[in-house]
């Protein structure tokens, strides 16, 4: 009873640490942009609402991935985490594991911010950067579906019962959203949405609905 005591207040801490860290980083993120603006370095009108969105996402994913990387480097963090059971340190390999998944988040937002990066500079974007940009893109996408395989591979039946739900509740509720969209777009009912208007609001859910999953099985 008392390290199962131990085990939820070590979560309630991470949480703590993770909340403030969002707040710190979301002010810090909002104050940067403002200064940007500002002087004239980025205009914010060339940019819609799914790309403030994605920017929103491409720059806070990074951010998880360091955190998450950091919290691996202490065995005890880790395994309150993981919700290992009775307060026990995680072991090397399951820490291991856990900076695999820092990686896979920090080179998703990396693949996110690319394009934004350079429409918030350039306008029209330089044919040869647009080019040399979508090639590395597509390496680091590459890159980032092995280290998923292996993470997949490495991991444990309720992990992926965990990915496996994620996956199954973002296709039904999002492609019953997506038909009734384009119905309703194809009646000219409502806009045209364009394929990163799409991603954008895919990512959005998929991040809610694996931390809600996760957060019921007791990973947090």
């Amino acid at each position: 009873m008392q390290a199962a005591t131990q085990v939820s207040q070590g979560r309630k801490t991470v949480r703590l640490i993770l909340f403030v860290a969002g707040l710190v980083f979301g002010g810090g993120l909002g104050w940067m942009v403002g200064r940007l603006a500002k002087s004239g370095l980025i205009d914010p009108d060339r940019f819609g609402w799914s790309d403030v969105l994605a920017a929103l996402i491409s720059a806070s994913l990074p951010v998880m991935g360091v955190i998450i990387a950091i919290i691996s480097l202490n065995r005890r963090a880790a395994a309150r985490v993981m919700a290992l059971e009775e307060g026990r340190p995680a072991t090397p390999a399951q820490t291991s594991f856990y900076r695999q998944q820092a990686v896979v988040v920090f080179l998703s937002g990396l693949m996110m911010a690319a394009p934004l990066a350079l429409i918030a500079v350039y306008d029209p974007v330089p044919g040869p950067m647009a080019w040399i940009t979508m090639i590395a893109i597509v390496a680091v996408f590459l890159l980032q579906t092995a280290y998923n395989l292996t993470l997949w591979r490495r991991a444990d039946e309720m992990l992926r019962q965990v990915i496996s739900e994620t996956g199954a509740v973002c296709f039904w509720i999002l492609q019953g959203a997506l038909f009734l969209w384009a119905c309703a777009e194809k009646l000219a009912l409502a806009p045209a949405l364009s394929t990163w208007d799409l991603m954008s609001v895919m990512m959005a859910f998929y991040l809610v609905v694996s931390g809600v999953i996760a957060t019921r099985r007791g990973l947090n």
